[in-house]
């Protein structure tokens, strides 16, 4: 009797995924203004109300597409298994971030929405609140816990957060978004080293020689 409903919603989720899917592809071939539940619908198959069940607007569907990146930012910043210092720990989690950052589906993303943003000013708030507000907040609550563990001495850990990811996203992504250069393996660790050396220059002072 177990196996109805765990294969119901098994077929649930895989529908919801290939939506999803299709979705994303739309938005980022058209962009959100000229994309449609219709064009949605087209490649999926199925009835409206069947995609309406899953998402009741587009809005809803774009903010999923952004949730779906935006996890695998989240998934990045987390402090990997181990016992390496804070140094490691960065310069993992920075390599992790801007590698997300750099893949298709994250520049796709933010190509559309710097182009959307001023049409589309609510739009532009769930992508910046469900994307770069998340990651921020959740390295924040990282640096927090550093802090109370005198590793790292941050007054203000949710604007530190913000300014080493800043550093990190540096001319790297703004080269790829606006030139389509995909940088090297070399450079992006050269880039989130030298974010970490200046991050750790001011908030772990005694590490900065690594």
């Amino acid at each position: 009797m177990d196996e109805i409903p765990d294969g119901h919603a098994r077929r649930q989720a895989a529908k919801r995924a290939e939506i999803l899917a299709a979705a994303t592809e739309i938005f980022f071939e058209e962009g959100y203004g000229r994309a449609s539940m219709d064009a949605v619908l087209a490649r999926t198959g199925g009835s409206k109300r069947t995609l309406y069940k899953y998402f009741r607007s587009k809005d809803e569907l774009f903010a999923a597409i952004v949730g779906n990146v935006s996890d695998r930012v989240l998934a990045a910043l987390r402090p990997p298994l181990g016992d390496g210092g804070i140094r490691e720990t960065l310069t993992t989690m920075g390599e992790r971030y801007l590698g997300v950052l750099l893949s298709p589906e994250g520049l796709a993303l933010y190509r559309n929405m710097v182009a959307e943003a001023p049409h589309f000013p609510e739009l532009a708030q769930t992508f910046f609140s469900n994307g770069p507000g998340r990651a921020s907040a959740n390295l924040a609550a990282f640096f927090r816990d550093q802090k109370a563990q005198a590793v790292l001495q941050i007054e203000d850990p949710q604007r530190a957060a913000e300014q080493f990811l800043g550093m990190v996203r540096g001319d790297v992504h703004l080269r790829a978004v606006l030139l389509a250069r995909k940088p090297a393996k070399a450079t992006v660790r050269k880039t989130v080293a030298a974010a970490v050396d200046i991050f750790l220059s001011g908030t772990a002072p005694d590490l900065r020689e690594g």
